[in-house]
């Protein structure tokens, strides 16, 4: 079992560019940052050829929203948003982007600078969508795997931190079959009540460690027949977090990233949080 959890010796980092949404991720971080007791730091990269004025205007907006009572810092990095970013998670306990089609942060997060940020960042990475009310469950995607441990780690932990019930989704579907026409279709139809019990021994079988580790946390399962980047994207509504693991670089980093995580970041109700597991 992973111990994954946000070390509070290390600053909730949040990237700004002057965007509604930017401004939706400090005020996260912010309230996030003072609930656990971190520093908070907020950072912006800017072009080379950047005016000095629009930064600090940047910054000095960005500071405004995180509000007093925080150990804070606020700075200029230059170059690649994505370096600085990816440079900054080595240091950060939590790193948060807002969400928009507009904002140099979150702009391309449909596309591949997203992937490259979410599998590179070192730390647990928060996508803000919106300016969701933090009270509400919280729920995780469960696949079964190795590599989804360290999103239920967070998820547990998060869910005892906040004292609030967390729902744990699993999304399945029979497998496909030729049908000798070179196309593909469901399994036969008398199949599904054994695919269905497999998928519920995964879920359960999936918690037990986690459940015992996080005695406290009312722990829901949610069991969804479908694609899970439709499926449990569909359960973000009314949740204050979503927790999605990603495996980062590597052979299936492209799938991963392409499909629920992606999926959750671009129509997600609420923030997601993405837990790279620790390679």
């Amino acid at each position: 079992m992973q111990n994954i959890g946000m070390d509070v010796r290390r600053p909730v980092v949040v990237g700004v560019d002057g965007s509604e949404s930017s401004g939706a991720a400090v005020r996260w971080g912010a309230r996030h940052a003072r609930e656990v007791g971190a520093p908070l730091r907020l950072i912006y990269a800017a072009g080379t050829a950047e005016p000095v004025a629009v930064s600090e205007r940047v910054l000095n907006a960005a500071v405004m929203e995180a509000g007093s009572g925080l150990d804070f810092s606020a700075y200029e990095v230059p170059g690649d948003a994505v370096a600085a970013l990816v440079g900054a998670s080595r240091e950060a306990g939590l790193l948060v982007l807002g969400e928009s089609e507009r904002g140099r942060f979150a702009a391309a997060l449909t596309g591949s600078v997203a992937v490259r940020v979410v599998a590179d960042a070192v730390c647990p990475v928060i996508v803000v969508r919106g300016d969701s009310d933090p009270v509400g469950p919280l729920v995780v995607a469960v696949d079964g795997s190795r590599s989804n441990e360290p999103a239920l780690a967070y998820a547990f932990r998060e869910a005892e931190r906040r004292e609030c019930a967390l729902f744990a989704v699993h999304a399945w579907q029979q497998p496909l079959v030729p049908t000798g026409a070179g196309t593909l279709a469901s399994a036969a139809a008398d199949g599904w009540e054994e695919w269905a019990a497999a998928a519920k021994r995964l879920l359960s079988d999936a918690l037990v460690p986690w459940r015992s580790a996080f005695p406290t946390v009312a722990a829901y399962e949610r069991l969804v027949e479908g694609p899970a980047e439709s499926a449990v994207t569909h359960e973000t509504s009314g949740a204050a977090l979503v927790i999605v693991g990603s495996r980062g670089r590597g052979q299936l980093a492209g799938l991963l990233l392409g499909s629920t995580s992606q999926a959750l970041i671009r129509d997600s109700g609420c923030p997601v949080a993405v837990i790279r597991a620790v390679d």
